[in-house]
């Protein structure tokens, strides 16, 4: 896919969500809801007006979203979320029928796929990337199993944002297209070691497996001393660390926020 960004694009068909596990503490969709002062509640599931984005149109007929474009798909919720099921199955049509786009979705709610796959799903949309995110230990064993064991044709592991070392090894196999690593942003944040990210690195290696560091988060331990790293340089200073593997049609650009 490449590095430009003119390709990529966000669809939010629904905003708010519940947070089910530690990597949600902080989330950074609450933050903004707050710095913007919105009057309702962050976790209260609603749709937005570009609900139907996909399928809307210009003046002269045609697309709004044009062929060939990454969609980032429900940033500001989950896609797998339960208070959207009744919404859900319209945005599966719509993402079937613009074939010429590329769908990516991340989920702390893995285990909710199976229950929320269209019909005609199969071994997996050719056009949709579904992400598992992983924020601890005791989530990568828990989702990466389910993860495995689904059938879908784009996979792609986010451990964001990282609070501990984790032990990817057993879930890491040939059909994980990448791993992406990032610290947690935001006052609050809870730091992010440099020697975990560099693990997960090395574990990638091992088998192969593409690898990014995409962002170190607000509080970063490096050689035991923690830095504090201001919002619009944590992107950066991933960056200059240079220690992405492997990484050719990245599934994901760097200037995308990967926390949930």
């Amino acid at each position: 896919m490449g590095e430009n960004y003119d390709i990529y694009t966000n669809w939010n068909p629904w905003h708010g969500c519940t947070k089910v596990s530690p990597g949600c503490k902080y989330c950074y969709v609450y933050r903004q809801d707050e710095m913007y002062g919105s009057e309702i509640s962050s976790s209260m599931a609603r749709k937005t007006g570009n609900f139907n984005l996909p399928l809307k149109r210009k003046r002269d007929k045609s697309w709004k979203i044009e062929p060939g474009k990454v969609v980032f798909t429900c940033f500001t919720s989950d896609f797998l979320l339960q208070d959207a099921d009744e919404w859900r199955a319209e945005c599966w049509r719509m993402m079937k029928e613009r074939s010429d786009l590329h769908f990516i979705f991340f989920t702390k709610r893995i285990d909710r796929l199976k229950a929320c796959m269209p019909d005609d799903w199969g071994d997996g949309y050719d056009n949709v990337v579904v992400g598992c995110t992983v924020e601890n230990q005791k989530m990568a064993d828990y989702r990466l199993p389910i993860f495995n064991a689904l059938p879908i044709k784009h996979k792609t592991i986010v451990v964001a944002p990282m609070l501990e070392p984790i032990n990817l090894s057993p879930y890491l196999n040939n059909t994980i297209q990448e791993v992406s690593v990032g610290g947690e942003s935001g006052y609050c944040a809870r730091p992010c070691d440099y020697e975990w990210v560099l693990s997960v690195r090395e574990q990638c290696i091992r088998l192969d497996i593409p690898f990014r560091f995409h962002q170190t988060g607000a509080h970063f331990i490096k050689d035991g001393k923690m830095y504090h790293v201001d919002r619009k340089y944590q992107v950066s200073q991933a960056q200059k660390a240079n220690i992405d593997y492997r990484i050719g049609n990245f599934l994901v650009p760097e200037s995308v926020n990967l926390e949930e």
